[in-house]
């Protein structure tokens, strides 16, 4: 009997549980304070250092990140936390979206009991507003004339609804886990701004182009891509994704068939690894809108998307003994084993199950 395709990505307890992803995630920031500035961040009437909320906030996760990654420096990383306690300081809950409820800005889309906000006044004067744009500037930005962040208009906070809805509708298991990962859209604009992205430098946060917005249909699946990534950044920061001298910059890298042509023609093997990741996600998706809506492209998107994860999970697989740490492995293998059973030719029997 074949598996639902999409349940299958939503279940796996380490690779796809958002609770058990996101609760790891929150106890390596609060112990890292522990440790290193006990003082400067003294426990609350619960225990915890730090409000979940404002600990997965994208300005202040990045702010965590660095420390964690500098750990083994001990003066650097009580530095980066100091300056962070410091800038926590003022009462009340110091987030982007705090920001815009105060200012009356604030707009909010719900998605299976969880939800995303729309960034909806990117200039707002506030600090911290301040602060994740010069993030967007010095890691996504290909320059100020090039791209930009925008507010949500009300057609396009329209688009966003509805395209939650879709994503509901179609993939109710995967996207309620997915949605845990996410805490802002944002929007972009520019003549050069790139179709969707997101980054580890900017967790919790995913910006999409307004020419991406004009149908929900797009939108879904540009949220949906980047959605997944966040997930992956949300593992590799507990988890042994990759071992521990792995470097991006001299890592062994590959050559996907459709990047032949490409200025960038190559990819190190962590960007070959978030790619099929994705990929698997993607043909699994677009499989699931084309049996909600049959459609001849959306039957090319499958195709496409099953062809790129098969090329890339096996290039990675080539060098996975060098590059990748025990969970990695198993987190490739799991990848691997999803993507094969999707793409495996059905039976009869299968035919008659659906999925």
């Amino acid at each position: 009997m074949r598996e639902p395709r999409i349940v299958t990505l939503a279940s796996h307890p380490v690779f796809a549980d958002a609770v058990s992803i996101l609760d790891r995630l929150y106890e390596t920031y609060d112990f890292l304070l522990e440790c290193v500035i006990p003082d400067l961040w003294p426990a609350g009437p619960d225990g915890r250092r730090i409000a979940l909320g404002t600990a997965l906030e994208p300005t202040v996760r990045h702010e965590l990140d660095q420390a964690v990654r500098q750990i083994r420096r001990t003066p650097a990383c009580r530095a980066e936390l100091a300056q962070l306690a410091r800038a926590l300081r003022p009462p009340g809950e110091v987030t982007l979206a705090a920001e815009a409820e105060r200012a009356g800005v604030r707009q909010v889309v719900q998605a299976a009991g969880e939800s995303v906000d729309l960034l909806t006044a990117p200039d707002l004067p506030a600090r911290i507003h301040q602060d994740f744009t010069a993030l967007f500037r010095l890691h996504l930005s290909a320059g100020e004339a090039a791209d930009h962040l925008v507010p949500f208009a009300a057609e396009q906070a329209t688009v966003a609804r509805d395209a939650v809805d879709l994503m509901r509708e179609t993939a109710p298991e995967l996207c309620a886990g997915l949605f845990r990962h996410a805490r802002y859209l944002v929007a972009v604009d520019g003549p050069d701004a790139f179709d969707s992205a997101s980054t580890r430098d900017i967790p919790g946060a995913v910006f999409v182009a307004l020419r991406c917005m004009r149908t929900p249909e797009r939108l879904a699946e540009a949220m949906v891509h980047e959605f997944v990534h966040l997930r992956l950044y949300d593992l590799q920061m507990t988890r042994s994704i990759f071992v521990a001298d792995y470097d991006t910059r001299t890592a062994p890298t590959v050559a996907p068939e459709w990047h032949r042509h490409s200025s960038v023609s190559r990819w190190p093997v962590d960007r070959a690894l978030a790619a099929a990741h994705v990929y698997v996600h993607l043909a699994a998706w677009f499989e699931a809108r084309a049996r909600a809506c049959p459609n001849p492209e959306l039957d090319r998107s499958v195709q496409t998307a099953d062809f790129r994860a098969s090329s890339l999970l096996d290039k990675v697989d080539q060098f996975a003994h060098m590059c990748l740490g025990p969970a990695g492995i198993v987190f490739l293998n799991w990848l691997t084993q999803i993507h094969q059973r999707r793409t495996a030719p059905r039976t009869a029997a299968d035919a008659s199950v659906p999925s």
